[in-house]
């Protein structure tokens, strides 16, 4: 696959953690949907088996309203961040499983890069053990920033990042990730260069390099580093 001319210029790129180092699948959705559940329940007074009916009466198993609009649908305020709060609060640990192509992803661009780093809405704690059960150090990125540390949807996630690297330029970082808003939106405001990733149907519109799976990256990037045998 051919690099795009924009990427040329990268020196530093910075990764998403949850459903970007590894995909979704039936079961982490429906770990996501418990979490919000919950919320449902807490907001409107129901019991737990309620707030199910009512999400997925609207969701349909995905072919109905999408989690987001299926919160506003149900009146809870914030209802793109709650998405994104479920998808980093729930205890996904017990599903995750190494992926060989992505860690030598990440191995080619460690080596080829002034920095790979990790940008996640993930507190530490559950950065850490997510990154153990994908049998991902800490110490294969330069810089891992968490929740704990700024917040992504705001912008201070992405601004700690770049001041990391004083002596570049925002088009000089590529943030790869899977939410149009917290992954492309935030960061591309901030004059960052993105990626999103298990995209199953490519938005147009949408300014960013949108790719099927995370592997294709590596070879879309010119990255250096060792390769499979």
């Amino acid at each position: 696959m051919e690099t795009p001319d924009y990427l040329n210029d990268i020196r530093v790129v910075g990764f998403d953690l949850d459903q970007t180092l590894y995909p979704k699948s039936p079961v982490i959705d429906e770990m996501i949907q418990s979490y919000l559940y919950l919320k449902i329940a807490e907001h409107m007074g129901v019991s737990l088996a309620e707030a199910e009916k009512l999400f997925k009466g609207r969701y349909r198993g995905g072919a109905g309203m999408s989690g987001r609009e299926t919160l506003e649908d149900l009146g809870l305020p914030n209802a793109s961040d709650l998405v994104q709060e479920a998808l980093e609060h729930a205890d996904l640990t017990s599903v995750l499983v190494p992926d060989q192509e992505t860690n030598l992803l990440l191995a080619r661009a460690r080596e080829a890069y002034e920095g790979m780093d990790l940008i996640t809405g993930s507190n530490l704690e559950q950065t850490r053990k997510k990154l153990v059960a994908l049998d991902i150090g800490m110490d294969a990125f330069s810089h891992v920033i968490t929740q704990d540390d700024a917040w992504k949807l705001n912008g201070d996630a992405y601004r700690l990042w770049l001041s990391y690297y004083p002596h570049l330029e925002p088009h000089q970082f590529l943030y790869v990730g899977d939410r149009a808003r917290s992954d492309h939106e935030v960061p591309a405001s901030l004059g960052i260069r993105t990626c999103l990733v298990y995209v199953e149907s490519p938005d147009v519109a949408l300014p960013a390099l949108q790719l099927v799976n995370l592997r294709d990256l590596r070879d879309m990037l010119p990255l250096k580093g060792p390769t499979a045998n």
